[in-house]
């Protein structure tokens, strides 16, 4: 949406996320390092919830943005994972690409909004989507 559309409020309307839902259980489950994350990030968040865990996409993917995700109570994000795998830069851009491509290919599926904290925030559930993402960390992981 560009400036003209926030300033008149012609931001898209979405529905509301369904409480009795699997991708609103998930972020249930997260709450308590989900709610302490929204507050912290003053850009737009879109969550895709997954089994074990929920990966964000921050900013404006599939161009710019961040990701980060939750395992075992602790929130991991994309440049930490990077730097921790002593990836150099060509990796991560490449890795960085595949992760925006991903998102790309699921522009146009159903989003949600909820609210998190006291935060609006958009819920992106897509099993396939997160397969995309798992397969591109695991790589980076293995």
């Amino acid at each position: 949406m560009g400036l003209l559309g926030k300033l008149f409020g012609k931001e898209k309307e979405l529905p509301q996320l369904d409480p009795s839902t699997p991708a609103a259980a998930k972020l249930n489950e997260f709450k308590s390092v989900l709610d302490p994350f929204v507050h912290k990030i003053h850009d737009k968040m879109e969550f895709v919830p997954a089994a074990n865990t929920v990966y964000v996409y921050i900013g404006k993917p599939p161009g710019m943005f961040g990701l980060a995700w939750f395992e075992n109570g602790q929130e991991i994000n994309f440049k930490t994972f990077t730097t921790s795998k002593g990836l150099k830069q060509k990796q991560i851009q490449s890795i960085y690409g595949r992760l925006g491509e991903a998102y790309a290919g699921y522009e146009s599926a159903p989003r949600y909004e909820t609210t998190i904290g006291d935060k609006k925030v958009i819920v992106l559930p897509s099993d396939d989507l997160v397969k995309k993402i798992e397969d591109i960390i695991h790589i980076v992981a293995d």
